[in-house]
């Protein structure tokens, strides 16, 4: 009697055994398998996701699905077709790590160490523009794993992601304001400026006020330590703009700045 293998069978019937196991570790037993998968459809993989992340809280079932890598834009606007939102106020999406964790500073392109610049294009913004401007789709929270978005972006020196997510609710004060710490340890102080700062200025309803601007409340309490920081790097122009802003110096900083 002859027995066939899974190697054998038709691609339409492996992706259909596929979506009654929803195994993870059955793409990756052969490179033929390997392959019918990774060629796979986006409403094949929606499925599959869908299928892994089977929770009824709509906002919890798009947090799990957007940790998987194979949750693309095509794969989770499928998702959304297949599931539709639920009556009343919906949680934020928490925004997976795996957006940011790969996210350095660009590599110096000349003698005089200038970095790259990032661009708009680049990943993961277009991936969060949209997720930030679906209907339907609650805003993710940009606070996710207490900041590690903005923070991963002020490392990557990614100024247009810093902005899109000071711009969506980011806040630069968790984990006593690492990400502002960061900014100091690059010694940008105009990186410094745009995480403490709010730009431009508003009136109690939201609107731009004409005539005299009022000052606005900073995001984030500056510290000695910060100061501390500053010194240490010899970011003069940051030390300068912390001192301005009322920083005062400890003993162990102002031993610092007397040698």
């Amino acid at each position: 009697m002859r027995f066939l293998s899974l190697q054998s069978l038709p691609v339409e019937l492996l992706l259909e055994i596929q979506t009654y196991a929803l195994s993870e570790f059955l793409p990756i037993t052969s490179k033929h398998l390997h392959d019918v998968f990774n060629q796979s459809s986006s409403s094949f993989r929606a499925q599959y996701i869908a299928g892994r992340c089977d929770h009824p809280n709509f906002s919890t079932l798009i947090s799990s699905a957007l940790c998987y890598p194979l949750c693309t834009k095509q794969v989770l606007e499928a998702i959304l077709r297949s599931r539709e939102p639920c009556a009343g106020a919906l949680d934020p999406p928490v925004l997976p790590r795996r957006f940011f964790r790969s996210l350095t500073p660009k590599s110096p392109t000349n003698s005089a160490g200038r970095e790259i610049q990032w661009s708009k294009r680049d990943a993961p913004l277009p991936f969060l523009e949209f997720l930030y401007n679906t209907p339907h789709l609650p805003p993710p929270n940009s606070n996710s794993h207490d900041g590690y978005p903005l923070t991963k972006a002020v490392h990557a020196g990614f100024i247009p992601l810093v902005r899109f997510l000071l711009e969506h609710g980011a806040s630069p004060r968790h984990k006593d304001g690492l990400a502002v710490t960061v900014a100091i340890r690059r010694r940008d102080l105009s990186l410094v400026k745009m995480l403490v700062e709010r730009g431009g200025s508003s009136n109690a309803s939201g609107e731009k006020c004409s005539g005299k601007k009022r000052r606005l409340e900073d995001r984030v309490e500056l510290s000695s330590e910060m100061l501390r920081v500053a010194v240490k790097c010899d970011a003069r122009d940051i030390v300068e703009y912390l001192r301005g802003k009322g920083c005062v110096p400890d003993m162990k900083t102002l031993r610092l700045m007397m040698h």
